[in-house]
């Protein structure tokens, strides 16, 4: 079990006076108990509970986003989001290869929807690594692939000005001129 943190115990005992709410002893153990639970958390429930008054102890409360602002996410949202990136990352590494394996372009266009699910969720925490994994292998599969193909499908090339900038599209155009 977490350890209770004092400072912000004494915070809330201090807090309950001033109000003219004393913790009973009755239950001043189980109280004790529930901030313990907290963990790392408990100095910011105890001063969620004072900001707003509260008599009580409660879960952190998630604050509103301002219009037009994205919600912020937990730790444990973040670690599972990581989590779910990992296993994802290892599955489709693992199938990369296998599907579609002659099919260069065919992998492109699976890059490019990828780039837009990452892109469209960019300021999200994580998704500068999946931009960073996908790029390396957007590279790998446009060394390989025929350069007048990918300069014929216009979505294909938004992606590599997406991912590589203008000097990709002029490398391409120069492979496709040289073959």
């Amino acid at each position: 079990m977490n350890e209770l943190d004092q400072e912000a115990w004494d915070r809330w005992v201090a807090f309950r006076k001033a109000i003219r709410k004393p913790i009973k002893p009755a239950s001043e153990v189980a109280m004790k108990l529930k901030l313990q639970r907290y963990g790392e958390d408990q100095a910011a429930v105890v001063d969620q509970s004072i900001a707003n008054q509260w008599q009580g102890l409660f879960d952190l409360k998630v604050a509103k986003p301002m219009p037009g602002e994205k919600p912020k996410k937990t730790r444990e949202q973040v670690a599972a989001d990581d989590a779910r990136f990992a296993a994802d990352q290892s599955r489709n590494e693992s199938g990369w290869d296998k599907a579609l394996s002659d099919d260069r372009l065919a992998k492109l266009k699976i890059a490019e929807a990828l780039l837009a699910r990452y892109g469209f969720r960019a300021s999200e925490h994580g998704h500068g690594e999946r931009i960073e994994w996908l790029r390396g292998r957007v590279a790998e599969l446009l060394r390989e692939a025929k350069a007048g193909e990918v300069l014929g499908e216009p979505s294909l090339l938004s992606m590599v000005r997406s991912l590589f900038g203008e000097r990709g599209v002029y490398r391409l155009q120069e492979r496709a001129k040289n073959s």
